[in-house]
């Protein structure tokens, strides 16, 4: 970032106020200020203080072959950290027929998304220490290994305690190509890519439960996570041969250091353990919380308030440890610098990004179950209703991207729009009396577009309003509180349907009927053509009372969204320091 020095110098990143020498081939060196006797006199300076003076180049981007590669690698990683969020959701039956431990089934799924969402930040910071290119390849390795043992187990215990090993290489696939996207490019060229990467999260979030019903019907539940063995290889192929060891600092041959030097003392001194530990186990407690309220337990139950209670205990230690560690009395790097949230424009972002994630998760997992319930559909056949969704998203992406990019659109404008579009598309929806019919596509149209646009844009807004020192923990943390918001919000909308069934079932069907319709929806087709009518329109109300609740965050977003306007809009155009 540019910044002016007392004297008026141009200093950059905080470096000392210094002169410009045009190098031979065109570049701009700093060196320090003063007459060339007084340089020679500091050739005795330490490497500490030589690095603060080293060469200052424009930025270098990968290009060519190198670059397309390596974009495949992430998005081939990305697919497959996003798609196993949502296709073990119609593989459950099949699990449980096989190893047993059906009260134990939802385990499978919170087991993934606690790691998944626990870990994402303390990636996202640890790789300004340890670097990009080797927490990525950590990550999926532990992601690729633990598909195998998962396809591999014998009984539901050891399933659920690999998902969580299996989510932890996942929470760091996303969280890592999240924040690698806006440094593989130049600003003007982010829309663009942001828009690809985006697409491909949209793509794989939503094709999960077609795989799933299409692996269930054609082979065995194992190659759902077996599939991952074989795509994680290529993945780390890929990006081992192709990504450089000091990315994205390629301009600046200081920080070409050893694999060994980023693991010394004085490097690991540097993580934010503490913060990272509370981080994640407030997390964890938070997720695990919203996701058995309601389902197994009640949500005045001991064990659900006593978990919130702790959790939100452990986040408040959180903020109290992370505003120690960001003194000057610390040798470690807060996980989140505090600092950003005194900014109006990021703490908007942040409110954002947490409320899109619930209509979100919510349409894309509940839609499929409303087609299997409501309308009589097979899991493989709710997945293919569900493409108007799927197609619509890629679209606004694409369309996103180049606005964004190509014509400059400040991203507050797509933003707006976007979360217009998906509350419009979330009230229609809510709005239909029974089975779908034609007017649910044209529904899942504006939804994906809106859903589309709204995540592109935040993802390009966030680069714009932040430092680049700054951008991976502030990349990480928004995803990690869109996680999270998707997480609770699929855990509220859960307990919105469970108490309207809980409610109305009773008078229709037997407590057998009832567990039976738990296990499959596709039982409901069984039923006798009165009842099974009625119960079908009882799950259409309970599916329809989620999306109206859903509106409120949308509503939530819309507001948050206006926010962020400023005089002078700010787009990939003008931003200064990257």
């Amino acid at each position: 970032m540019v910044t002016m020095a007392s004297d008026g110098t141009k200093q950059r990143g905080g470096t000392p106020a210094a002169e410009h020498i045009r190098g031979e081939e065109g570049g701009i060196m700093l060196g320090p200020a003063g007459p060339p006797e007084s340089r020679h006199s500091d050739a005795q300076l330490d490497d500490q203080v030589a690095s603060d003076f080293a060469v200052v180049s424009p930025r270098v981007y990968l290009t060519g072959w190198r670059l397309h590669v390596l974009t495949f690698g992430l998005c081939l990683s990305l697919f497959l950290s996003a798609l196993e969020t949502t296709i073990v959701s119609t593989s459950l039956i099949s699990i449980t027929n096989a190893l047993g431990g059906f009260e134990q089934r939802d385990w499978v799924v919170t087991a993934y998304l606690i790691t998944y969402t626990g870990f994402l930040i303390i990636y996202a910071k640890f790789s300004d220490v340890l670097g990009r290119k080797l927490l990525l390849l950590v990550a999926i390795a532990f992601f690729t290994v633990f598909s195998i043992v998962c396809g591999s187990v014998s009984d539901m215990t050891q399933l659920i305690v690999f998902r969580s090993l299996q989510g932890v290489g996942a929470s760091g696939i996303y969280a890592l190509v999240t924040v690698i996207q806006p440094e593989m490019v130049p600003p003007e060229k982010w829309g663009n890519f942001v828009a690809v990467v985006s697409l491909v999260f949209i793509l794989s979030s939503a094709l999960g439960p077609i795989l799933g019903g299409a692996i269930n019907d054609r082979s065995s539940w194992r190659w759902v996570f077996l599939l991952n063995a074989p795509a994680g290889a290529v993945a780390t192929a890929l990006i081992a041969f192709v990504m450089p060891a000091h990315f994205p600092d390629l301009s600046n041959p200081t920080v070409r250091i050893s694999f060994r030097s980023k693991i010394s003392r004085a490097s690991l001194s540097r993580l934010d353990v503490i913060g990272a530990a509370l981080l994640l186990f407030s997390s964890a407690l938070i997720v695990f919380a919203f996701e058995e309220a309601g389902s197994r337990y009640r949500w005045d139950s001991p064990a659900i308030l006593s978990t919130i209670i702790i959790g939100g205990a452990l986040f408040v230690g959180f903020i109290v440890w992370e505003k120690f560690a960001g003194s000057s009395r610390s040798p470690s790097e807060p996980i989140f610098p505090l600092r950003l949230m005194k900014g109006r424009l990021f703490s908007s972002l942040i409110v954002v990004a947490f409320c899109t994630g619930p209509p979100f998760m919510t349409v894309l997992i509940n839609l499929p179950q409303r087609f299997q319930a409501v309308d009589g559909e097979s899991p493989l056949q709710a997945g293919i209703r569900l493409l108007p969704l799927l197609l619509a998203s890629p679209v606004a992406t694409a369309v996103s991207g180049q606005l964004a990019g190509r014509f400059k659109v400040p991203p507050f404008y797509l933003l707006v729009f976007g979360s217009s579009m998906h509350l419009l598309g979330l009230g229609l929806a809510s709005s239909i009396p029974f089975t779908s019919g034609s007017a649910m596509y044209g529904y899942e149209v504006i939804m994906g577009f809106g859903f589309g646009m709204g995540l592109v844009s935040l993802l390009v807004f966030t680069p714009l309003v932040v430092n680049r020192n700054d951008m991976a923990v502030a990349m990480g943390s928004l995803t990690q509180i869109r996680v999270l918001g998707g997480t609770i919000g699929l855990a509220i909308s859960s307990t919105v349907l469970n108490n309207h069934l809980s409610s109305n079932l009773p008078k229709l069907l037997s407590p057998e009927d009832i567990q039976h319709i738990s296990d499959s929806a596709q039982f409901i087709n069984t039923l006798p053509d009165v009842t099974r009518d009625a119960v079908r329109q009882i799950f259409a109300d309970g599916f329809n009372a989620q999306l109206r609740v859903m509106m409120y965050f949308s509503v939530v977003v819309w507001v948050f969204s206006l926010t962020l306007w400023e005089r002078k809009m700010r787009n990939a155009a003008n931003i200064e320091g990257y």
